[in-house]
């Protein structure tokens, strides 16, 4: 029995010996491999780290470029990292480092002495400090193995723009552990592919007193995995949209936004809103500065009577040449025309050139709610046309715009019936709502004849190693159920009279620009605080000969009693376009 029983020990022992020894090659094969596939460290990586002091410098976030490269998130600088201070060296040359590290003595040396685990130096601001390179040497010869300067990717420029489309970071105060994640724009509606999948770590190997090991480099590691962190092409030109928002800065423009199109595809190669917001300091609760203006839905005034004029063609109740009368009232309504003493005699083309209220009066009446209604939905009104589609990438519906407002024709609860009614949505007033990417694409759908394009601002996102994981081809943007795009000839008539209101109309004032141009203007009132307002609009294109550009200015809550700003700032645009064309073809870029 004795025999028996150590016989029957001994097999436990082994079978207990067996399972540790099978748990413990699973650990080191299986358990590693899975672990550094999904972009961890394997128990290698892991053991060396607990010999080690280091800090994160790239989340591994995806990042963006223009179309043509140029980098708009995630340039590369030098900052410095502090390293705890195990023997209080830092103190010998205290005051020349806090120089360096653009702070005082005594703020350096107390934060220094309580430092447990490495730190990136950061301003007074939160920003890292950037090391000018005729100061890294000195820098580093103060504080041997103390402060190293690493590259870190820092995401955005600490600058105010007007880049509200490419939007934010946000780190929750609740979750300081957890990396930021987008809040708006871009970095919001892609964040499902930007997350990535690991942080890049840098570090040095330290002894048992958490000392420098003499000799021992600075250690990089990174996730393996080939194909991140994505990068996302945009259909932005950075040059481009820098000037505009110089321009728009040169101008006092304190609310509104500019949006320039290629004219072919409706490619979305700027876009300005302003006020302009710093991504780096963005208070998520305010939406004041970080809010895109040219997403957003406002009154458009005459730039509406495009859609009316379109409506009354399509419908039949107007022809090209029929003669209305402006006397300066309507008659009824309470309806007068900006021209005091009135127009006089004129006909549709005519009323469009010089934007007179009372030819578009009569046509508001003829016209029934469903008939403006509709011309407005075919010309890319009242519903969002920005690039989508469903089930792309993992994500059910793959919308890269933020927060497009639709617009609209009626309110909800407007009696469209009601003849007055129609009079002041036939003018752009009441209900009528219109943002300025619908209202530079209603000028890319009449060149196209009435086709409606969807803008699109992303057109290509790759792999970390250059291949393409998607294509965003540009598409027309999808007719609602049961309309109809509107007939060549009415976009031809209102090209014709969009020519007449440069030539001779209320756009007078563009006849001496670079390009022949061709648009519509349009004043808005609206309140602001109980204020009397105008909101500004002016919309074309150019050069009329062979269109390449698309164009809405929007000029927000300006006086009552101002001159139309947009129309100068349209035509200063349109100048630049010029420039830029010229620019772009004597210098070869980049193929996008």
């Amino acid at each position: 029995m004795r025999k028996r029983r150590i016989a029957y020990m001994a097999l436990g022992i082994m079978a207990l010996l067996l399972i540790l020894l099978l748990r413990l090659a699973w650990i080191q094969g299986t358990a590693g491999i899975h672990m550094s596939a999904y972009g961890g460290h394997s128990l290698k990586e892991m053991s060396v780290r607990q010999r080690q002091e280091g800090i994160a410098i790239d989340s591994g976030r995806g990042q963006f470029t223009d179309r043509n490269g140029l980098s708009l998130t995630g340039d590369v600088v030098w900052v410095p990292v502090l390293f705890p201070d195990v023997d209080g060296k830092a103190a010998l040359h205290g005051e020349e480092l806090a120089r360096l590290l653009q702070t005082n003595k005594k703020q350096l040396l107390t934060r220094w002495k309580g430092l447990q685990s490495p730190l990136i130096w950061r301003d007074g601001r939160g920003e890292p400090v950037q090391i000018r390179p005729n100061e890294a040497g000195k820098l580093l010869k103060l504080a041997p193995s103390l402060i190293e300067l690493v590259p870190y990717a820092k995401r955005y420029a600490d600058l105010p723009n007007g880049r509200q489309w490419l939007g934010f970071l946000y780190e929750r105060a609740d979750r300081a552990r957890e990396l930021p994640i987008g809040a708006a724009g871009l970095e919001r509606t892609l964040e499902p592919l930007l997350s990535g999948v690991g942080e890049t770590f840098v570090s040095r190997s330290v002894d048992a007193q958490r000392r420098p090991l003499a000799h021992v480099p600075l250690r990089v590691s990174a996730p393996s995995n080939d194909h991140y962190p994505l990068q996302v092409q945009t259909t932005i030109d950075l040059s481009l949209q820098e000037q505009l928002e110089k321009l728009t800065e040169a101008n006092h423009l304190a609310e509104g936004a500019v949006v320039v199109l290629d004219a072919g595809n409706a490619d979305v190669l700027a876009m300005v809103s302003r006020p302009f917001y710093n991504p780096v300091r963005v208070n998520p609760q305010q939406t004041t500065d970080w809010s895109n203006h040219a997403l957003k839905a406002v009154t458009p005034g005459s730039i509406f009577k495009l859609v009316t004029a379109a409506a009354a063609l399509e419908s039949g109740v107007v022809q090209p040449k029929e003669q209305f009368h402006c006397h300066g009232t309507y008659g009824k309504y309470g309806l007068t025309c900006w021209k005091k003493e009135g127009h006089g005699t004129l006909n549709l083309e005519g009323g469009l050139a010089v934007s007179c209220n009372i030819v578009f009066a009569h046509l508001g009446e003829r016209l029934k709610p469903e008939q403006i209604q509709a011309a407005a939905s075919a010309l890319g009104l009242s519903r969002t046309v920005g690039w989508q589609e469903r089930n792309l990438a993992g994500l059910p519906q793959f919308r890269p715009l933020d927060h497009e407002e639709k617009g609209a024709v009626f309110g909800s609860y407007t009696h469209a019936a009601d003849p007055g009614v129609r009079v002041q949505t036939a003018i752009g007033q009441r209900d009528v709502l219109v943002t300025p990417l619908q209202a530079a694409n209603l000028i890319v759908t009449l060149l196209h004849d009435g086709q409606v394009h969807a803008p699109r601002l992303v057109n290509r996102i790759s792999y970390a190693d250059g291949g393409t994981m998607l294509e965003l081809p540009a598409h027309a943007s999808p007719a609602p159920q049961g309309s109809h795009p509107v007939h060549a000839s009415t976009a031809r008539a209102l090209r014709e009279a969009m020519e007449e209101v440069v030539a001779r109309g209320t756009g007078a004032s563009l006849r001496d620009k670079i390009w022949h141009l061709a648009g519509k203007s349009g004043t808005a009132q609206a309140l602001k605080n109980g204020r009397p307002v105008n909101h500004q609009w002016f919309i074309g294109y150019g050069p009329v000969e062979r269109p390449r550009y698309a164009v809405a200015v929007l000029v927000q809550n300006a006086s009552k009693h101002s001159a139309n700003q947009a129309t100068v700032l349209f035509g200063q645009v349109m100048d630049l376009l010029a420039q830029f064309s010229s620019a772009s073809r004597a210098v070869p870029r980049s193929s996008s």
